[in-house]
């Protein structure tokens, strides 16, 4: 298949075309989210809040433009209390030289942790907030608290191609899998019919996946849809973190020995893996979500956003920490540089003037739960049929939004 690159679309009036800090050159900079929506609250809506709307430049410091915020202390804090989790199990393991099955054990809340780590202190560093300017302490940030072996140089670029297009087959790299089904446009095979049963223990290893997509970028330097640096960067970039990743972990190999830690790890990461696939695949791939086969551009990227993505839990402040903010998907979608505290009143203002203006139902679940059974029904589906689900069937809930429903009734 001949590699996708995607273009961005002409700017509309009174947009300048340039990517917004931290926003991976989306939401700020496609037009496509409209700008004269009317709120579905009573609240005067800041410019922050109005989708396809640029803040106001950043004010000067000594001649240069200062850049715009990522979150203050958001993303370090959350740093800082993975990396303690996180090195305070690996120790307690060094120390206490437990047993296999003790080892395993410990490997259940380890996972927890590595799991939320992915979902935060990774996705924070791939939209660069723990620094916009010094890219190597968004490195740092994740090979101190996740140090599982990511790569964050090619992992943000997968993610800039998932936000550009979201559930876009073959450019989006979550849809790509060879044993479970996740579009209907990819050939259906008859194990298809039974993904419902046997995907969930395939996404434990998608830290393996993790690592041959790895690989495979090392020596190609293609990912589709993006431009890459050339092999001499890939190297340098993959050494340099893979480096560091070993480094961290010298101290447990020599305390707890490295048959024992790797065991503990491969554990502990295939409990992640399990994790942090579903928190991802119940936003994108859901009962009542449309996926497409073209990427959107102009004014089709909002009502795209709203077709393809699915919130949970949205009312859980809990539960948005644990999944790094994912419970608010589509407000990350149309802001990818907020941070996570501002996520449910972008929610509130944005998401649902947005979705009354593409004209389009909110597929907004009222729990994680509800949203994994959501998923479990949407693979079952794809794996006996290329019809999509009606939009009726994805539960909704109304709290603070106004319920949209399919004005055919299905």
């Amino acid at each position: 298949m001949r590699p996708v690159e995607l273009t961005r679309p002409a700017p509309g009036p009174g947009q300048t075309g340039r990517p917004g800090q931290g926003d991976l050159a989306v939401g700020a900079a496609l037009p496509g989210a409209a700008t004269t929506v009317a709120p579905t609250t009573t609240a005067k809506r800041s410019r922050a809040d109005q989708p396809g709307r640029r803040l106001a430049p950043a004010p000067r410091r000594g001649g240069r433009a200062a850049p715009a915020p990522q979150g203050g202390w958001e993303p370090w804090r959350d740093w800082a209390a993975i990396a303690v989790l996180t090195h305070g199990l690996l120790l307690f393991a060094a120390l206490t030289q437990p047993s296999p099955p003790v080892l395993l054990a410990l490997a259940v809340p380890l996972g927890v942790i590595l799991s939320t780590g992915t979902l935060t202190v990774l996705h924070d560093a791939g939209h660069r907030r723990l620094s916009h300017r010094r890219g190597w302490l968004n490195v740092l940030a994740v090979q101190t608290a996740v140090p599982v072996g990511l790569w964050v140089g090619h992992w943000t670029l997968k993610h800039r191609v998932h936000h550009r297009a979201t559930a876009v087959y073959p450019v989006d790299a979550t849809h790509a899998s060879a044993l479970i089904r996740l579009h209907p446009a990819v050939p259906r095979r008859a194990i298809h019919r039974y993904q419902h049963l046997y995907a969930w223990p395939l996404y434990g290893l998608a830290w393996l996946g993790e690592l041959q997509s790895q690989l495979t970028y090392l020596w190609t330097g293609r990912i589709d849809g993006t431009r890459t640096p050339g092999r001499g960067r890939r190297a340098a970039s993959f050494a340099a973190e893979k480096t560091m990743c070993v480094a961290v972990l010298a101290p447990y190999a020599v305390l707890l020995g490295l048959g024992r830690l790797t065991l503990l790890l491969l554990a502990a990461m295939t409990i992640a893996g399990v994790l942090a696939a579903v928190v991802l695949v119940v936003g994108h791939i859901n009962l009542g979500l449309v996926p497409s086969t073209q990427v959107p551009a102009g004014r089709e990227w909002a009502a795209h956003l709203v077709r393809t993505t699915a919130l949970f839990s949205t009312g859980s402040r809990a539960v948005r920490w644990l999944t790094g903010g994912m419970t608010h998907h589509l407000a990350h979608h149309l802001r990818p540089a907020a941070p996570r505290h501002q996520l449910p009143m972008i929610h509130v203002r944005t998401a649902a003037a947005l979705a009354d203006e593409a004209a389009e139902p909110l597929r907004d679940v009222p729990t994680l739960r509800a949203a994994v059974r959501g998923h479990g029904a949407r693979l079952r589906e794809l794996g006996r049929s290329d019809r999509p689900s009606p939009i009726g069937a994805l539960a909704m809930r109304s709290d603070h939004l106004a319920v949209h429903r399919d004005p055919q009734g299905r």
